[in-house]
């Protein structure tokens, strides 16, 4: 292999690494000749749409976080603080004190990194614990919120900002891991979103 083939094929894998690692779906300015188009016009009110569903899912995250860690089973409903509070996911960045597209370029990064991480965990919920209803119809409110909450996200770039998202990011990957510690990366991820959120839903 030439220099110039090594070269290349250390760049790609730490172009991989940083973004199975990295904490947002990156976003770029699309030229002024390429604009961003969309399939129809954003809502006249669409940051107070964006301000309520941040609201919504501020409102729910709680009762997400008891419910699932009650479907769990021991030893999670008795000591789920303690078991939950201790892990090493990590949300991406949020400013309050940054302007309207930077603070949007950020809520989009977190959304992005929350959805593709509860899918993979409501998928396995489904999976395996599929008699608790109330823990399925919380999961599925929280994604509906999400899914028109990045939608307007994407409305708001585009339309606003001329921007919009060029490479997803996935979130957790517990495909590898035993019954347990998925459950535990499920219930690490709902504590430290019930802990985010309030924040975001105040000062966005």
């Amino acid at each position: 292999m030439t220099s110039f083939g090594r070269l290349l094929g250390i760049l790609s894998l730490l172009l991989i690494l940083h973004w199975e690692y990295g904490t947002g779906s990156p976003l770029c300015n699309t030229p002024d000749n390429a604009p961003c188009v969309l399939d129809h016009p954003c809502a006249s009110n669409i940051m107070t749409q964006i301000r309520n569903q941040l609201a919504q899912l501020n409102r729910s995250a709680k009762d997400l976080f008891i419910a699932f860690s009650k479907a769990q089973g021991e030893p999670f409903p008795s000591d789920m603080r303690k078991i939950c509070s201790h892990g090493f996911i990590k949300f991406p960045p949020f400013h309050a004190n940054g302007t309207e597209k930077d603070k949007l370029v950020e809520l989009y990064s977190i959304t992005v990194f929350f959805v593709f991480s509860l899918d993979d965990i409501t998928k396995f919920q489904k999976t395996f614990i599929r008699k608790d209803q109330n823990l399925h119809s919380k999961l599925k409110s929280t994604m509906d919120i999400l899914a028109g909450l990045r939608s307007n996200m994407l409305c708001r770039l585009c339309s606003g900002h001329n921007m919009r998202p060029t490479d997803p990011i996935s979130g957790l990957d517990i495909s590898q891991k035993d019954w347990f510690h998925k459950k535990k990366l499920g219930c690490e991820l709902l504590i430290k979103y019930a802990r985010l959120i309030p924040v975001l839903a105040r000062d966005f």
